[in-house]
């Protein structure tokens, strides 16, 4: 009996090893094992008025710092089906960077060769620039973080969550799959994502947002801000307001409610269910939201 269950116990451990090794193995997210070859390259660039990343797969990080160069770090891996292939993606990790200048900007390509089939690769970048450069960020498959102290900032993604803090120029994002979060933005502002959330923090400027699957949650900080275009085909809108701050309001929403804190007196318009055309105090900003399945909610900040 004992012989017989050592001996099934064996036939099951070897049908499991089968199966993860020559059927699920293959199948697994490249990212989940070890790369077959892994490459970290370092960039100090000389400052320039723009800085352009075009990026394939993985996540930009980008700090700001006072020195006059743009400094970059790069972790470049490539992912073989087998040991056999890691010349192969070493060979092709040399040839993964590619950098162009001109009077006015720096661009730095990756993968500017076709990728073989063979291969997945992923580049995580660590960027520093000068304080008041103008970012261009093009990214595939990856995150983006940008920290204040950039001018304008423009954030092209693809399945890509991205964040930008205190932009003292306009600020365009535009992701597919993903959400986005703006912080103390002072300009042109426009942001736009299919399916994600997205949450903007605006002092001064014109915000225009809108989401196909998810909530918009945008704070006005300050009186300057000129204008605000909300938009959200399946998801709430909320948008909160500091104390100071009045606003021209047209709010509407088709199977959903507008509903208006008690410290906010709309005056001279419409208060209904699900419409509301009036004016907050002086109505110094410009208010449009419209929503097709979502709640709308006007609130007074309380801080």
């Amino acid at each position: 009996m004992l012989y017989k269950s050592a001996v099934t116990a064996g036939l099951i451990a070897l049908a499991i090893q089968i199966f993860a090794v020559g059927i699920l193995a293959p199948r697994l997210p490249r990212e989940v094992c070890p790369p077959g070859f892994q490459k970290f390259e370092t960039f100090s660039l000389p400052a320039a008025k723009a800085f352009h990343l075009m990026n394939t797969d993985g996540t930009v990080r980008v700090s700001v710092g006072e020195g006059a160069t743009i400094e970059v770090t790069a972790d470049a891996r490539a992912y073989t089906p087998g040991a056999d292939q890691n010349p192969m993606a070493g060979q092709y990790l040399e040839s993964l960077f590619k950098v162009e200048q001109t009077e006015e900007t720096v661009t730095l390509t990756t993968e500017p060769l076709q990728r073989p089939d063979e291969l997945d690769v992923r580049v995580d970048y660590v960027v520093m620039v000068p304080r008041g450069t103008d970012l261009a960020l093009t990214v595939e498959n990856g995150n983006v973080w940008v920290a204040g102290g950039c001018n304008g900032v423009y954030v092209e993604g693809n399945n890509s969550d991205v964040e930008v803090q205190q932009a003292s120029g306009p600020v365009s994002v535009k992701t597919t799959n993903g959400r986005i979060r703006v912080l103390d933005s002072a300009g042109e502002t426009t942001l736009e994502t299919v399916n994600g959330n997205i949450h903007a923090g605006m002092r001064a400027g014109t915000l225009q947002a809108s989401t196909i699957t998810g909530a918009i949650i945008t704070r006005i900080l300050a009186p300057e801000v000129a204008s605000c275009d909300l938009t959200s085909l399946n998801g709430g809108i909320t948008l909160v307001m500091s104390e100071g701050c009045s606003a021209e309001v047209s709010a509407a929403t088709n199977r959903g409610n507008v509903r208006l804190d008690a410290g906010l007196s709309v005056s001279a318009g419409i208060l209904k269910r699900r419409t509301v055309l009036g004016v907050i105090g002086d109505g110094a900003t410009k208010l449009s939201m419209n929503s097709m399945n979502g709640d709308i909610v006007l609130q007074r900040s309380t801080t």
